[in-house]
């Protein structure tokens, strides 16, 4: 990361990059702040909190009918079937802060598998919801985005440059990411060279 302090607007934010440019990485940040400020927060992570994760957790708690339609699921339904269980978390969540003037809730890699329809049932069907019930609030949605859909007509941010971005269409949205890719791979192979150097002059 380049050292900077950057502003998050209410709303849906959508962390666009490609793969390892740090989206991950900026929601755990945002998450500790958060919670070190004692601001409510809650995050589902579709890598920890999903997949074979989530199933483990159905076993503990005698949840048999998610299990087996988990295991039956493919991954974009199975990840449907975790942000629905997920939404009831949200609900009780919403209910503790009520009078909190600011929310967030953080969502990472939730896109990965789902399809175009699976997208847009879950900006329709969740986030419109969470925004429409909380009128008093400041909610903040920050999702990363792996697929163009959810960064679809929505406020993006560059987790490079730590600026907001909208796209025109997909071909815009690939360029980008192609982009981001490059500057990585630059990245990667700098420190490489460093640590090179490092142990040339050790040696």
């Amino acid at each position: 990361y380049k050292k900077r302090i950057i502003t998050i607007n209410t709303g849906l934010t959508v962390l666009v990059g490609c793969n390892g440019m740090g989206k991950t990485t900026l929601l755990q940040q945002l998450k500790r702040q958060l919670e070190k400020e004692n601001i409510p927060v809650i995050s589902f992570n579709n890598l920890k909190d999903g997949g074979s994760n989530a199933r483990d957790k159905a076993v503990f708690y005698g949840d048999f009918k998610f299990l087996a339609a988990s295991i039956q699921s493919s991954e974009g339904e199975d990840i449907v079937l975790n942000m629905i269980r997920f939404s009831n978390r949200i609900g009780n969540f919403l209910k503790q802060n009520k009078d909190k003037s600011e929310i967030w809730i953080l969502l990472d890699a939730i896109d990965s598998g789902l399809s175009v329809d699976s997208v847009v049932d879950l900006k329709k069907g969740l986030f419109k919801t969470i925004f429409g019930n909380n009128p008093n609030t400041d909610v903040y949605i920050v999702v990363s985005a792996n697929e163009y859909e959810l960064a679809r007509n929505e406020q993006c941010f560059d987790v490079y440059d730590g600026k907001y971005i909208k796209f025109k269409d997909y071909e815009d949205y690939r360029n980008f990411i192609l982009k981001t890719r490059e500057e990585k791979d630059k990245r990667v192979y700098k420190d490489c060279d460093e640590e090179d150097e490092e142990e040339s002059e050790d040696e």
